[in-house]
């Protein structure tokens, strides 16, 4: 039996990304498997201090010409079993070039969808995909991604939930400490709603406690737009309004969502079928959220009755859910654990290792 699994992850380059944590979350229950992963060499400190990891030094290393397509083909054709952490049309595209070339099928690939590979460029990648879509194991985190993919010629495809690592402790009901919007604000999450609220909460004289992360390096990156109303945020005046630039670490990430309201008023179109792991790891401590309706991330709150769902982003929308939650907060905070407890099974990460091991035998 083949125990090795190399996870390719180019983009993962530091601990304050959601690819960090779910490498290590796989790494911490391997068990009986070796998990190598290709990310950037930026990573290889990181990686190296996780449990059950070990970083692929192989050329070509990330910054390489090609490195992602050279290590796929390589994998295809040493029949290494791995797996595309983020994967989308061009990756089926290079598993099934590499398997033409190499003479094997690509049996042993494992491709990570995390969304419905839809796009012009991923239909033009699909018409050189068909080797990929016989042989290779297609994952997707909903039921949703992995019907469409079902209905484009997967024929190996699997619903894997977000593999995430739940508290050690269930969650208990705390309570009430800040409304929150945790990651960096974006303009496509709600940050403009988010401005608007500070402004109305300042002219009403409220005192609730709002917490916002937010990186004007990472607006810049975003336009002009986005920049302005992260400066229009730091200058709207509520008087309880945190701002933090610096990104937390694991335990302090983890402790924000102790006693939170989180917000997650996120673009409808861009997030209807994407696993938010903001949202995700909110209800796995115990935090109440807000979301909006028709999104991966409304399902969970309705699901669960652990928050409220908006239909329209407004900020006059936004304050009434906020309100309806802190007028019940002991009853929303009691759904919200109950939710975790049922997540933390769904999301184990022992599901995608042992679906990657039965698979690759």
């Amino acid at each position: 039996m083949d125990n090795r699994l190399l996870i390719i992850e180019p983009n993962l380059r530091s601990f304050n990304n959601h690819y960090a944590e779910f490498v290590r979350v796989l790494g911490m229950h391997a068990d009986r498997t070796a998990i190598a992963v290709m990310a950037h060499p930026d990573a290889d400190t990181i990686l190296a201090s996780m449990a059950g990891v070990s970083v692929s030094l192989n050329e070509p290393r990330v910054g390489r010409l090609a490195a992602e397509w050279r290590t796929i083909a390589r994998s295809v054709w040493q029949r290494i079993p791995f797996l595309v952490l983020t994967a989308d049309g061009r990756h089926g595209a290079a598993v099934s070039v590499a398997s033409l070339f190499g003479g094997s099928p690509p049996e042993r690939a494992s491709l990570y969808f995390h969304k419905t590979p839809s796009g012009v460029r991923d239909r033009l990648f699909g018409l050189l995909a068909a080797r990929a879509r016989r042989h290779a194991l297609a994952l997707a985190p909903t039921e949703t991604i992995a019907g469409s993919l079902r209905r484009a010629g997967w024929r190996r495809v699997h619903c894997i939930p977000y593999p995430v690592l739940a508290p050690a402790e269930a969650p208990i009901p705390v309570l009430f400490r800040q409304v929150m919007m945790a990651g960096v604000a974006r303009l496509n999450k709600g940050l403009d709603l988010i401005v608007a609220l500070a402004k109305q909460w300042k002219s009403e004289g409220q005192s609730i406690p709002l917490f916002v992360q937010i990186s004007k390096k990472h607006a810049v990156r975003h336009g002009h737009r986005e920049v302005a109303l992260v400066e229009a945020l730091v200058a709207s005046g509520y008087s309880n309004l945190t701002v933090d630039e610096q990104a937390p670490d694991r335990v302090e990430y983890v402790n924000r969502f102790r006693g939170a309201l989180v917000l997650a008023p996120y673009e409808r179109e861009r997030f209807a079928e994407a696993v938010s792991g903001i949202v995700l790891d909110a209800l796995l401590h115990g935090a109440p959220v807000i979301a909006t309706r028709g999104t991966w991330a409304g399902l969970q709150v309705e699901r669960f009755n652990a928050g409220v769902t908006i239909e329209k982003r407004t900020p006059e929308a936004l304050a009434i859910a906020i309100d309806t939650v802190l007028s019940d907060w002991s009853g929303y905070s009691e759904r919200a654990c109950e939710a975790a407890r049922q997540l933390a099974h769904e999301h184990d990460p022992r599901h995608l290792i042992n679906v990657v091991r039965a698979e690759k035998q």
